[in-house]
């Protein structure tokens, strides 16, 4: 379509516009301005992956709105791996998953610990762990039978209460293997499922500023279902990207108040109108309040947060001066269960609370309490009329009217008797 305008008009927009020409706009122009309307109005996610393989029981589609596969290879293209690594350490991908059975090179392996450092997850499931062996948070020790069940290590923990929520703490194995590989978890490690010997399943570790996740040869597909290897990772997964940069925390670290007595020694003595203060005096300094930290996260992310029944806004979020001691905390939002937890919160440093917010079904949304407000109404008052023998008016004219009817009868009377006498 083209547009007609006379000289006039293309004066004024050259004068409002002296860069750009009224007689021809660019189509190259028209295409980027729609390419960027689209990149406005498309939802982002929040979360970018890179896949090697498989995603070790994570499924991305369930969790569109959180995360994205930006780049995927199968698990048998090891050399391709080599010459697209690229696509894995770019600084846009937040997680990478590797379950593939391919091996790839040593520069392959570096670049990614490399990245890892950086403040990336990487998420192992395959047979080539060797290749990882400065960044694994476990090492291989030896083979060993198949064991007749996975566990969670800690139930009672925040931490794996979060994970676990609404899981089985126990698994046991519904499809029986003769051997795995034995691994042994490094000092630093956190284990969160452990075989029926004590070996870790499923572990973490923190590596630079970012973390490696290790699932155990076998250990997923004969214990877990399709649904809690795909909870167990996202809720993992979310956790651990909260963390990123963050330096590790003691959690046996205890900071006790302290209570000064200061003696202050005087040698003069001070005075005011109505004040003396002697020397030697000795001042009590009271304990000081010492506060903790809550970072809090949910799945999905924009949950509003209430501590002790107060809300603090939405998820993710950092609150500081909470009360050292046990809180009450609530995630809520439309479209979801509420989630409901205990935290304790220590007098120094930052715990971190995760919780996942199940959707309703059908898409039913929480009820709104409907607040009723008072209504006002002017009301006309209507007064019943007096009765007439009380009305002042009524009894002066009914009196009028006996007055005169007396008066005509007096003046009949006297007429009728002039002419009887006549």
């Amino acid at each position: 379509m083209r547009i007609k305008t006379n000289k006039e008009g293309r004066n004024r927009i050259n004068d409002l516009v002296p860069s750009m020409s009224i007689r021809m706009f660019p189509k190259t122009a028209i295409g980027t301005a729609i390419v960027a309307a689209l990149l406005i109005i498309m939802p982002v996610a929040a979360i970018n992956v890179a896949v090697y393989g498989g995603t070790a029981g994570f499924d991305p589609a369930l969790h569109r709105d959180t995360f994205t596969v930006v780049y995927s290879l199968p698990g048998t293209s090891g050399a391709a791996l080599d010459t697209n690594i690229l696509r894995y350490t770019n600084t846009s991908v937040d997680v990478i998953f590797f379950d593939g059975g391919e091996p790839f090179g040593p520069t392959t392996t570096a670049q990614i610990e490399n990245a890892v450092a950086s403040g990336k997850i990487l998420v192992l499931a395959d047979t080539n762990y060797q290749n990882f062996s400065a960044s694994l948070p476990v090492s291989t020790a030896d083979t060993a039978p198949a064991s007749a069940y996975i566990t969670v290590t800690s139930p009672n923990t925040t931490f794996s209460q979060d994970i676990f929520s609404g899981l089985r703490t126990q698994y046991p194995n519904t499809t029986p293997v003769t051997s795995r590989t034995q691994f042994v978890a490094n000092p630093d490690a956190v284990t969160l499922i452990s075989f029926s010997n004590g070996n870790p399943a499923l572990a973490y570790g923190k590596y630079g500023n970012g973390y490696v996740i290790v699932w155990a040869p076998s250990s997923i597909e004969p214990y877990l279902t399709s649904t809690e290897a795909d909870r167990i990772n996202e809720r993992l997964i979310t956790h651990l990207l909260a963390l990123r940069g963050q330096a590790p925390m003691s959690p046996t670290v205890t900071t006790v108040p302290p209570t000064t007595i200061i003696t202050t020694a005087i040698p003069t003595t001070v005075t005011t109108a109505n004040l003396t203060l002697a020397s030697n005096t000795t001042m009590t300094e009271l304990p000081v309040q010492i506060f903790g930290n809550v970072s809090v996260y949910s799945s999905p992310l924009g949950a509003a947060i209430f501590i002790d029944g107060i809300y603090r806004g939405t998820t993710p979020a950092n609150l500081s001066a909470i009360l050292p001691g046990n809180h009450a905390l609530k995630l809520a939002m439309g479209g979801y269960y509420d989630y409901d937890t205990t935290i304790y919160v220590m007098g120094t440093g930052t715990m971190t609370a995760f919780g996942t917010l199940p959707p309703r079904e059908n898409g039913q949304v929480q009820p709104t309490p409907t607040v009723v407000l008072p209504v006002t109404v002017n009301a006309t008052v209507t007064t019943a009329p007096a009765p007439l023998w009380e009305n002042p008016s009524v009894i002066a004219a009914v009196l009028g009217i006996f007055t005169a009817i007396i008066g005509a009868a007096v003046t009949l009377f006297t007429i009728y008797h002039k002419h009887k006498n006549a």
